[in-house]
């Protein structure tokens, strides 16, 4: 419940009409949220409109989940002719900031305690295959490549990743890791690892014997 305080702070830092805008658009959050929370079975979470939620059937979503504006979370099950089955675990408490993407055809994970920052893209698939016996032909555009199947991709428990970052197809993130904004996640981040860059490479290390962060020699 919004306190007569709260409003009145808020109507007198911005003005009528946008303290009217943002009552509508907190109440429409609130309801969406509880629509949401009993078709995923769970008691509570947060999702700010607009967002974009596709394959509820093969989402398993953790308690106190909570995503601002933006939202796209789809499990592939069909890509025009391709039929997968996909699974995306989310656990609990769980926050998502603005713009976040992430979209399996196979198998994405995210443990609990996790924190990610804005414009951010987890995956397990790609547009094409670039390698192996028979790739992509970059004749063929690229929408009417296959998507790939079969790859992982898993970010372990209280996990703080950038704004910006973009966490690749079959990545595994260790708990604790942080990823700094910008980064591109390719292959494994060991747990307690800051990692940045494109690819992310390691910058320090959690020692849990001093409890400090050391920085990882080159």
């Amino acid at each position: 419940m919004i306190s007569i305080r709260s409003m009145r702070s808020y109507l007198d830092a911005n003005g009528l009409y946008l303290m009217s805008y943002h009552s509508l658009q907190v109440a429409w959050s609130r309801l969406n949220s509880v629509l949401l929370a009993r078709a995923f079975s769970v008691r509570k979470l947060t999702v700010v409109p607009p967002f974009h939620l596709k394959g509820r059937r093969f989402v398993r979503m953790g308690e106190n989940f909570a995503a601002g504006p933006g939202l796209w979370l789809e499990a592939v099950y069909r890509y025009n002719q391709q039929l997968f089955e996909p699974q995306i675990i989310l656990g609990d408490n769980v926050s998502l900031s603005h713009g976040v993407h992430i979209a399996a055809t196979t198998f994405v994970q995210i443990g609990s305690d996790v924190l990610v920052g804005s414009g951010v893209l987890i995956t397990d698939h790609n547009h094409g295959s670039y390698s192996g016996e028979s790739p992509s032909s970059p004749d063929e555009p690229p929408a009417r490549r296959l998507l790939e199947a079969g790859r992982r991709t898993v970010i372990g428990d209280r996990v703080w990743i950038g704004d910006g970052v973009v966490v690749t197809a079959g990545s595994c993130i260790g708990d604790g890791a942080i990823v700094g904004a910008n980064s591109v996640v390719v292959g494994t981040v060991e747990a307690g690892a800051i990692v940045a860059g494109a690819p992310a490479r390691v910058i320090k290390v959690f020692d849990p014997v001093s409890g400090q962060w050391k920085r990882e020699e080159s």
